[in-house]
């Protein structure tokens, strides 16, 4: 039955409308990285720059003694090392987790629902006993130590969502593999691990998206340049007597530009494993 013509335009403005409030902050920060400080502290405030003035990115990018393209590209290289050491952590343990609760539930269902619980406490509830804990080993102000701190938020979100594709796949393919003659390696590796392909990509996307926009439990425990990442270096920079918000801005453009692109290349694949635990046929 075709829709009346009232309904298609409601739905192609609500369409749009979600699109713009989608849209318009990300649009609004890339005006405001290539606007001069004057068009951004003028009253009544210049939407559209007088001028297109790329310098923030170039101070950004320009290697030099202790100037801000020297902190900046090195809280990108923490940043890259504490997320991808995240992930890879991450994927090590979240897989065989998943499996084990999956083929083996019953109680030990109650220890993924305890991560689940641990997952929805704030931060904040954490930094003591984390804290301590990185000062006792000395593991302060380094990167694959914060990558560890990051894997205890991401690691239930990952098992949880991985399980529930794990579930979905027939323990009979398994139990063929048992009857070959197959171990537990091959099983993981020839049955499970193909089939968790789209999960996995998922799994993977959300972890790098959670490790590289945290900026919480980096402020607390990084301290240098050495371990430094891009939120703390990008909230350093608001935090003076005068604020450059060109500056500002283009470091935003600059940080969120790998996580938006690896989103838009994987967007099928992380539609599909969101999706993959939920459908039952």
């Amino acid at each position: 039955m075709r829709k009346p013509l009232y309904v298609r335009i409601l739905q192609y403005l609500a369409m749009v409308l979600l699109v713009i409030f989608i849209i318009s902050p990300f649009l609004w920060l890339v005006i405001m990285s290539v606007s001069t400080s004057a068009d951004l502290t003028t009253k009544p405030l210049r939407w559209i720059p007088s001028q297109i003035d790329f310098s923030s990115f170039k101070e950004l990018l320009t290697m030099g003694d202790n100037s801000r393209g020297e902190l900046f590209v090195s809280a990108l290289r923490n940043s890259l090392t504490t997320a991808l050491s995240a992930v890879s952590i991450s994927l090590l343990v979240t897989v065989p987790a998943a499996w084990l609760l999956s083929r083996y539930s019953g109680k030990k269902n109650m220890i993924l629902g305890i991560a689940i619980f641990t997952f929805m406490l704030p931060p904040i509830a954490y930094c003591i006993p984390m804290y301590k804990t990185l000062v006792r080993f000395k593991l302060m102000d380094n990167s694959f130590s914060l990558a560890i701190v990051y894997c205890s938020m991401i690691l239930p979100f990952c098992v949880w969502l991985l399980k529930s594709n794990v579930d979905d796949i027939p323990f009979e393919l398994e139990e063929a593999c048992i009857i070959d003659g197959a171990g537990l390696w091959d099983r993981l590796v020839r049955i499970v691990l193909p089939l968790l392909m789209p999960a996995l990509a998922t799994v993977a996307i959300m972890a790098l998206i959670q490790a590289w926009d945290e900026y919480f439990y980096a402020m607390l425990f990084t301290s240098s340049k050495n371990a430094m990442t891009l939120p703390v270096v990008i909230a350093n920079l608001a935090s003076g007597r005068q604020s450059r918000y060109n500056l500002i801005a283009a470091a935003g453009v600059l940080a969120s530009a790998p996580p938006v692109i690896i989103g838009m290349i994987c967007q099928k694949a992380l539609i599909r494993g969101l999706v993959a635990g939920g459908v039952k046929e």
